[in-house]
Parts: structure tokens; sequence; C-alpha cells
């Protein structure tokens, strides 16, 4: 017997504001101006004009960025973190190819692990790790990979910044030299991957009625570049208390997070949560299949969970 779960979750984070001395904003402007696409020559003149004239013109970087309308405007952030990261290869293509794994960050030195997936063409085993090492300079981090498929990756990111719909996200280039997967240079969306670890809360409705507390545990990246994870789950109907049911703290379910997705199940696969996680929005899927389990109380269960 199978309830399933499928619960939306909402990471209530605080929109970003950038702060700090008038040489940290002219430096974001140097590096966000080749990524940004103004229409307004106007507003053009009016970024060249901040960047020489910084000092006396505070107010003018708000003007410019009003005047070019821009339809997903970055509100805050600018520095790489030690942590989980999904690079995307040619968004919004079909068959995109992506990197997911861990960085670390010490300094201006950055080194990591990833996996490559490429559905296009498999040229190399997803599950191979394969480590990068590289610097940042100028707030642009370039990574260098170890030999994968015959060749070799060269990664150049731009600064990661939260978007208004709450994702940390970058732009940047990819080159594959020689090998299986050589790959011409192409555009990539770079996405850092907060913890999943908290509580989350609120009402879930579905054969039942009621409250859903789940708590996820993150650790640090393992040398594979996933992060290991557990979870428990409370649900308690106040009108069919036949259904509820708990995965307590003292025995979590446990798993990994891969990239945008985490996944963690007990020993005997009769309970699994996944959770997929892009900006604000979580998605998480709790299944089921505990002996004994009333038979009113399968099916599925939706709600949105505050974090």
């Amino acid at each position: 017997m199978r309830p399933n779960f499928q619960i939306i979750l909402v990471r209530t984070n605080g929109a970003g504001v950038l702060a700090g001395t008038t040489d940290r904003l002219a430096e974001w402007l140097l590096q966000t101006r080749n990524n940004f696409h103004c229409s307004s020559p106007m507003a053009q003149r009016t970024i060249w004009f901040m960047l020489s004239r910084l000092r006396f013109a505070l107010l003018l970087p708000v003007a410019a960025l009003l005047a070019c309308g821009s339809t997903t405007p970055f509100v805050g952030g600018g520095a790489f973190l030690t942590g989980d990261y999904v690079i995307v290869v040619a968004p919004g293509a079909a068959g995109t190819s992506t990197l997911a794994g861990a960085l670390t960050v010490q300094g201006t030195s950055v080194t990591g692990v990833f996996r490559y997936t490429n559905p296009g063409t498999v040229c190399v085993s997803n599950g191979q790790d394969i480590p990068f090492a590289g610097s940042i300079s100028n707030g642009v981090l370039t990574l260098t990979s170890g030999s994968f498929a015959g060749g070799a990756a060269t990664l150049t990111l731009q600064p990661i910044l939260t978007n208004n719909t709450g994702a940390q996200v970058g732009s940047g280039t990819a080159v594959i030299a020689g090998g299986t997967c050589a790959l011409a240079s192409s555009s990539v969306q770079t996405q850092y991957i907060p913890s999943f670890a908290g509580t989350w809360s609120s009402t879930l409705t579905g054969p039942a009625t009621g409250t859903a507390s789940i708590v996820f545990t993150e650790s640090g990246a393992n040398a594979d570049g996933q992060f290991p994870a557990t979870g428990s789950i409370t649900f308690t109907s106040p009108t069919q208390s036949t259904c509820n049911f708990s995965v307590p703290g003292s025995a979590p379910i446990s798993g990994l997070v891969n990239g945008a997705t985490l996944q963690v199940t007990n020993s005997s696969s009769s309970v699994t949560m996944t959770a997929n996680a892009a900006g604000q929005a979580i998605t998480l899927n709790v299944a089921f299949n505990v002996t004994g389990s009333p038979s009113g109380c399968l099916g599925n269960y939706t709600g949105t969970l505050t974090h």
C-alpha cells in the first residue's frame, strides 16, 4: 500500500540588497555589464558614466536599471560560496548537459568535484568524479578539470547573484577540449543550491487533511561532491487520526543531495522523500509503502510548506 505525498515547500529568503563601498559597487557593475542586455542608449550611457564618476553619482545605478526595464534584475549576492552547485550547459536548448557537484572556496583558490551528465551523447559515465581546480580574479571564477573521456574542461563563471525569483545564479562559458565529450565554447548557467537543512511545516490536503513537519539535516560534501542528508517527518490529522504517521528524528531516513536533488530513504525503501530545489520553490515528493496503512489514507497529499 503506497500513499503518495506531493508537497511544495517555499524557502522564504529575503531579497538581497547590494551593499558596501563605492569600490565594491563599481566592481559589481563592471563584472556584470557584459551580461546586461539593455536596449536603452540613454541607460547604457548612464552605466558608463557611473563607472567613471561613481563617487559623485551613487543614485544613478537605480535610474540606469529602471531605464533598461530588465525582466530578471539581480537584487543581491556576488560571491562564490563553498557548497552545492549545478552548472547547465547551453541552458534552454534541447538535451542540455549538466555538471553537478561541490566547490570548496578558500580565499581566491577554488577546488571542486563534479559529475557530468550529457543525455544527448553519453560520452562519460555520470558516476565518474571529475576534479576541478582554479581561482577567482576580479570576481570571475576560472576552473580547469582533470582529464576525463580523453579531454579536459575549462569553465569561466561570472559571479553568483540572487535574482528576483530568489534563485542564486550566474552566467559563464564552458569549453571541453579533446576527447569524446569535446565541446565548443558554450554558454552556461551556474546555480548555487542552498542547504536543504531545516524544518518545513504546513497543512497538507488529500485523503486526510493535517499538519506536516519535515526536518532535514545536510552535511558537508563527500569525496564525490554529494552531500549526506537525513530526514524525518510527522503528519498529524485532527479529523482522521488513523492516517497519522511519523518517521522520528531518532531513527531518520538517510541519503544524499546530488546537485538540486535530495533523496532519502529507509533500509527497506518503504519510506522515500525526494526534493528538487529551484530558486525559492522546493518540490518534495514523499512516498509511503508501510504495511498496515489504512486504505482510506492512501493517495496524494499536497501542500505549501514554509522554512
